[in-house]
Order: C-alpha cells, then sequence, then structure tokens
C-alpha cells in the first residue's frame, strides 16, 4: 500500500465521546512548497479519499495545510518539465521513441487524477469542512470550494490564478465559484486571477467566517464537535439534500468539458510561457495562438 508523504492523515473523537473516533483530519503536508499540490499529492488524495468514503465511522472531516498554507495550487515546477516549459529535459524513463508522447500521457493522467479526487470529496457522505489557514489558490481553491463549508485564517488569500497563470479551473472552480459569489464576481477572480483577503472572502460569501489565525482549526473543531454530536442519519439526509439542490448543475458532461479544456490549453506555447514567466519571477507575455508554425515548440 502505498505510503503517504504529501498527506497526513488522523482520526480523533470529538469531546464527549472518548470512544468514538469520527472526525477526521487531512493535512496537506508539503510546507516547503506552500502546499502545492504536485503529482504525488494527487495521487494520494485520490486514495485517501477511497479509504474515507468506505469509512462508516467518519461524520466530519477537516482539510487543512502544515505551516503556513493552504495550498498554493497547482505544482508549477513539477509541471513544466513534461509540458516542455524547462530548458532541461526531464526523464521518466527509457520510452525510446515515445519519450514525447510519454510526456503528454503523463501530463494528462496529472489531470485525470485531481479532478477524480476532487469529484470523490464532493460526493463523500461525511460532513467536509475546509480549514483554510493561508493562500489557498488555483486548484487550492477548488480544494476548498469542493467542501460543504469553508472557514479562514485572518491571513488567509484566496483566488482562481489558472487564466492569468496560463491554464483553466478544472476541478468544479468554474461551476462552484459563481454559485458563492455570483457570476459577474466569479468571473472577474477567474479571468484576473485577484487574490482576496479573508475578510473579503467573508463579504462575498465564499467563506462562512473568519477566525484569528492562532484558534482558527480549535474554532473549526469546535463546529465539527458539534455536528459530530447530531443525530447521525439527520445530519447524512440534511447534507444530501442540501447536495442534492447544490449539484443541480453538477454534470459528466460538464466534468470532461472541463479535462478537455485543460488537456488542450497545457499543449499550447501560452502554457509553457505562464509556467517559464512564473518560474523566472517576471511577467508573462502571451501571444495567443500566434508563435509561429504548428510544430513549433518554441
Amino acid at each position: 500500500m502505498l505510503t503517504f508523504k504529501t498527506l497526513k492523515w488522523t482520526v480523533q473523537a470529538p469531546k464527549g465521546q472518548p470512544d468514538n473516533p469520527c472526525i477526521g483530519l487531512i493535512t496537506l503536508n508539503r510546507p516547503e512548497a506552500l502546499n502545492a499540490i504536485d503529482v504525488r499529492m494527487r495521487v494520494e488524495l485520490d486514495l485517501l479519499l477511497d479509504q474515507i468514503r468506505r469509512d462508516d465511522r467518519l461524520r466530519v472531516v477537516v482539510i487543512t495545510g502544515e505551516g503556513r498554507g493552504f495550498s498554493a495550487g497547482g505544482d508549477l515546477r513539477s509541471e513544466a518539465a513534461p509540458l516542455g516549459a524547462l530548458d532541461d529535459e526531464h526523464d521518466f524513463g527509457d520510452f525510446g521513441p515515445y519519450k514525447e508522447l510519454a510526456n503528454y500521457f503523463f501530463n494528462d493522467l496529472r489531470h485525470v487524477v485531481i479532478q477524480r479526487a476532487i469529484r470523490k470529496l464532493e460526493e463523500l457522505q461525511c460532513v467536509t469542512i475546509a480549514a483554510i489557514n493561508g493562500p489557498a489558490v488555483g486548484i487550492g481553491l477548488e480544494l476548498a470550494t469542493a467542501c460543504d463549508m469553508r472557514y479562514a485564517s485572518d491571513k488567509a488569500k484566496l483566488g482562481e490564478v489558472a487564466v492569468p497563470a496560463g491554464f483553466v479551473p478544472e476541478s468544479g472552480g468554474a461551476r462552484n465559484l459563481p454559485k458563492f459569489v455570483g457570476l459577474g464576481r466569479a468571473m472577474e477572480m477567474i479571468l484576473t486571477g485577484e487574490i482576496i483577503d479573508a475578510a473579503e472572502a467573508e463579504r462575498i460569501g465564499l467563506v462562512v467566517r473568519v477566525f484569528p489565525h492562532d484558534t482558527m482549526l480549535d474554532e473549526v473543531f469546535k463546529i465539527a464537535n458539534k455536528i459530530a454530536a447530531a443525530p447521525f442519519l439527520s445530519v447524512r439526509h440534511a447534507k444530501a439534500l442540501v447536495r442534492r439542490y447544490w449539484d443541480s448543475n453538477k454534470s459528466a458532461e460538464g466534468a470532461q468539458a472541463e479535462l478537455d479544456a485543460v488537456m488542450e490549453i497545457t499543449r499550447t506555447a501560452d502554457c509553457r510561457e505562464g509556467i517559464r514567466a512564473f518560474l523566472d519571477k517576471r511577467q508573462p507575455s502571451y501571444r495567443g495562438p500566434g508563435y509561429g508554425d504548428l510544430g513549433t515548440t518554441r
């Protein structure tokens, strides 16, 4: 069985019920990279959510980040090489004449896995809570919006930064964000990559409440304890009914459209330019489809 290296998973009992461990805590555990979601974390999250959805003991699952951030989104450093955005080649092994194709396949697979993992998170029967302890951007924000509730530290920053970085929201961001903040505000955040602070996130309905940074996780667990103490079936059915209406615009066709969009975009020179600019800490220079001949990789 895969050993978790980028996630920490614990289960604890609520106060007053020491013999009933039913509150799970997922901690994204790459603090040196602000918990950016690399390939391994995507796979580990996918596997852990399978484990969680089979565990009928669990009533609440809390997700937070280790260190000073929730998640900085996709790990562009690990995405750069298979997309040809680095000068150095990335060696996946001896694929001979299929090496370039293997890069594309590997890139496609990472997007399939994260979309599948976030879909599993949305479909969990237990209540899910995002405890946003710092930056939550890109896929990090999409992970948070897939949860039933979001609470933020007063140090949190939130944003959907995929488009300015040369990508596109791929894991429910385009579906969920407008329902929280309205169509116009969501479009502004998605298309400009605006980063908002916790107070603004609370004002526009993106998070339920903001807590002082040092007590945020304790406050979230107080809420989790209250939910865990409520009647099991009442909580399950209440969540299922709310989600039934909330997910009315969720479809397999929509998920496929997200996947198709990100796979097409990651084959473009604009995407490679966005990654290079991020790694070089400079402003990108996008040129749309006009990068020369179709065969040019730039």
